[in-house]
């Protein structure tokens, strides 16, 4: 939020800040009102003043550039040289002098010009960043102060706050209720400048009638009509105060209701009388279907939950939210009905959410703002516009407040302020504090209904209605330490009279499998646990076939009920459709190649034995690796990234001590892999997740030009009994012997049936095996391949010798041959 200090210091003095703003941010961020950056708009125009024309001639060495002399006070002319031609002697115009530095950090320095020294700059709009075209100079009236420093004549010499203001904090979204904080915390008074009201002859009650069929969700409604006014342009000062926190001026009536908005924090809506049809305003409920179009012209279908303003025929206005086209301030507008009220926050959040709507209205509405300052805005909203646009302000204004917001009295002890914030505290400074604050307090051992045991020093706090956040004691006692400085408390390290507790298993092991990614070179991200259901249908596409993968799937995502926006609609299954999302987007962002990791939950629902819905939730691990590896030299491409995946998980599950695992095919895989680069993972007879290559529709659909290879799995089945025990054994001194067996074998057989066979044969002697080629082509058939795998023999104590591998070679042949009808090659 923007506040303009100039405008500030309106309702308090401030004056001594102007020249330390750093010193008030200081205050309110340690306040608690963060100061994010703070604008000087002065220093813009630095070294810019208001000069004289003095003499004009001709440049000597130039036909289209003239020679001014210009006084810019105290005595002093400055020697121009100047390309405009709408200027003459005796003008008044802007010079930017010697070190002035102009938007787009134009610097202004002595320089010569066709061999004449020019000393500064006559100025355009242009270049001094008011206007984006500009022809010639800024010439000014004659009146204009000679010497003057430009932004002070302009009134350019405000200083902007950009604040930070937390939700809590509704009471200072507005200038004043800002300078009632800094009242606060610096002890100064704090007053609003309003003129007595002059009311005419004519009855609000007369010219609209108000009914209020919903007062739940409108608690107070207030509004009053002024007739024979006139809509124009608003004056400079209306238009430069708007301007300065970032508004657009409209015209007189309109800029009224939002600088009302900006000085008090009460957002106001002025309707055009002569368009409210039936001279009725009704606050209710608006009807299933029905349209609405706003202010901008965009088209809204409503619920029927949304609470409206709307006339005997129609929506006329979004309640607390955003007005609508048929009833908005015209130039042609002579009456209209200044609407003031109090929604409810949480109605108001809840629709502009909805509707996707965010204005200045509904920010404030949605976090609550003061119900006793509603009546007061209206006026001061009626009273300006009657000083700007003229007309009469009719009388019998409408309030309509059937039930009064009323603060509950909050008893509060000396012990327990002291007790909570750790030092002792005086009980003059937390009063002092309090009335500071705005609060009533009466002594709390002479009210009848006070406990007993409050203490040597109590009372009964009540707090002003525009503090909403102040409910309970602890709010007052986190509301002194605020105040008085949380320097005060003292610091000093707990007792530890316990051992901490341990992490949970849980814990430790996604720690674990965290560090072991990361030290293969994975990054780790975070999605949020929701996520949009069209997008998760799309990449998931039939989720029943994820069970045989030992994953759960549900077919129906559980919705939220008051999503964030539609994107985020649903909890998601499956962690893999956000990784595949951050893997189109590094893609297309030309980072072709990378591996990412997340570690979360997968959401479901089911019902419970007593038929309410049970939620349930399944930790998983996700991996998406993507790229190719070009050799330079070569120009060709290394092996699919599912084979890399797949090195990295045996890495994995060594670390881990897992031995007993392999990968099984499936004839009907899940519709986001490849059909035949893809596998369902086993873990000690279990299967615990998937992996493979995405399939080429996905690839084709989200135009990732790359290889990119996934895997899911279910961490608690894949961390079942871990952390295990490891156990060491003496490294063999024996030499190892190999053997490499290359089997000419049809393409639909899996390598890892062969090698399953393989080591059942191979006995104890068998270390390790792995592929180290796979050759198609040459006289091999078109549905044939060949894979040879590299056999390390080794025994523990004793050097092994050719005849003992051979016959383990010669065993393994004839198995496999046996078994799969496949011979050497």
């Amino acid at each position: 939020m923007k506040i303009s200090l100039k405008w500030l210091s309106d309702y308090i003095d401030i004056q001594d800040y102007f020249s330390k703003p750093k010193d008030l941010a200081a205050l309110l961020t340690g306040a608690g009102l963060e100061v994010e950056s703070i604008s000087d708009q002065g220093k813009q125009f630095e070294s810019v003043v208001i000069g004289h024309i003095l003499k004009k001639d001709q440049h000597p060495n130039a036909d289209r550039l003239s020679l001014c002399q210009v006084s810019i006070g105290d005595g002093r002319v400055q020697q121009i040289v100047c390309g405009a031609q709408n200027h003459k002697q005796d003008d008044r115009v802007v010079v930017a002098l010697p070190g002035a530095i102009l938007p787009g950090d134009f610097a202004i320095k002595i320089s010569k010009i066709r061999g004449v020294e020019s000393s500064g700059m006559l100025c355009s709009e242009k270049e001094l960043g008011l206007k984006a075209e500009s022809e010639g100079i800024l010439i000014l009236p004659q009146n204009a102060p000679i010497g003057k420093s430009y932004a002070e004549y302009m009134g350019f010499d405000d200083i902007l706050f950009e604040l930070k203001v937390t939700p809590n904090r509704a009471d200072c979204l507005s200038h004043f209720g800002l300078a009632r904080e800094i009242g606060c915390l610096l002890g100064r008074p704090c007053a609003l400048p309003i003129e007595s009201l002059i009311e005419g002859s004519q009855s609000t009650k007369q010219l609209v009638r108000v009914e209020v069929k919903n007062s739940d969700l409108c608690p107070r409604y207030a509004g009053r009509a002024m007739t024979n006014l006139k809509v124009a342009p608003s004056p400079d000062w209306l238009k430069k105060r708007l301007e300065s926190v970032g508004v657009k001026a409209i015209n007189n009536v309109v800029d009224v209701t939002n600088f009302v908005m900006h000085e008090l924090g009460q957002p106001l809506h002025a309707f055009d009388i002569n368009e409210i049809k039936g001279a009725k305003i009704i606050v209710d409920q608006a009807k299933p279907g029905e349209k609405f179009t706003t202010l901008d012209g965009s088209e809204k279908t409503l619920k029927g939950e949304e609470l409206s303003i709307r006339d005997q025929e129609r929506v006329i206005a979004l309640a607390g939210i955003v007005g609508g086209k048929n009833s908005g301030i015209q130039n042609e507008t002579k009456n209209i009905f200044i609407e003031a009220a109090y929604f409810s926050a949480s109605h108001i959040r809840k629709n502009a959410r909805a509707l996707g709507i965010e204005t200045d209205s509904s920010y404030r509405f949605s976090r609550g703002v003061n119900p006793e300052a509603v009546p007061l805005a209206m006026n001061r909203a009626a009273q300006l516009i009657q000083s700007l646009a003229g007309g009469e302000i009719a009388s019998e204004a409408y309030d309509i407040y059937p039930h009064a917001i009323v603060k509950k009295p909050i008893e509060i002890s000396l012990d327990l302020l002291s007790q909570r914030l750790g030092f002792k505290i005086e009980a003059s400074v937390f009063v002092s504090w309090m009335k500071r604050l705005g609060c009533q307090i009466s002594d709390g051992r002479s009210t009848a209904n006070l406990a007993t045991d409050l203490g040597s020093e109590s009372w009964q706090i009540l707090p002003p209605v525009f503090r909403t956040d102040i409910n309970i004691d602890m709010d007052l006692v986190e509301e002194f330490a605020r105040l008085h400085g949380y320097h005060h408390i003292p610091e000093a390290l707990p007792a530890l009279h316990h051992s901490p507790s341990q992490d949970s298993t849980s814990f430790q092991n996604d720690k674990r499998l965290r560090r072991m990614l990361v030290q293969q070179g994975f990054h780790q991200v975070i999605h949020y646990a929701f996520t949009s259901e069209k997008w998760q249908n799309q990449i998931l596409g039939d989720v029943s076939k994820l069970t045989q993968y030992g994953l759960r799937s549900d077919a129906k995502a559980v919705h939220l009920m008051n999503p964030l926006n539609e994107e985020l609609g649903v909890m998601r299954t499956s962690l893999l459709p956000g990784l595949i999302k951050n893997v189109a987007h590094n893609f297309h962002n030309a980072v072709h190649d990378g591996r990412v990791f997340e570690i979360g939950f997968a959401h479901f629902a089911s019902i419970g034995e007593n038929g309410q819905a049970k939620y349930e939730q399944e930790t998983r691990l996700a991996i998406a690796l993507w790229g190719f590896d070009f050799n330079l030299w070569k120009k060709t491409q290394n092996a699919l990234a599912a084979f890399e995946l797949k090195s990295n998980l045996l890495s994995l599950f060594k670390k881990l001590g897992i031995n007993k695992f392999s990968f099984e095919s499936k004839e009907a895989p899940a519709e986001f892999l490849h059909p035949k680069q893809s596998v369902a993972l086993v873990s000690e007879t279990k299967p615990i997740g998937l992996m493979g290559s995405l399939h080429p529709n996905i690839l084709e659909d989200l135009k990732i030009r790359t290889d990119v290879a996934v895997m899911e799995l279910n961490v608690d089945k894949l961390m079942q009994g871990q952390p295990r025990v490891l156990r060491y054994a003496p490294i063999s001194r024996q030499p190892f012997v190999d053997r490499d067996l290359s089997f000419v074998m049809p393409r639909d057989l899996q390598a890892a049936q062969v090698e399953a066979v393989i080591k059942q044969n191979a006995g104890s002697f068998l270390k390790e095996i792995k592929i180290v080629d796979v050759f198609v082509g040459g006289h091999l058939k078109e549905n044939e391949q060949s894979v040879s795998f590299r056999l390390l023999f080794q025994d523990q104590n004793l050097s092994l010798e050719d005849a003992q591998v051979n016959e383990i070679r010669d065993k393994i042949i004839n198995a496999v041959s046996q078994r799969f009808q496949i011979a050497l090659r």
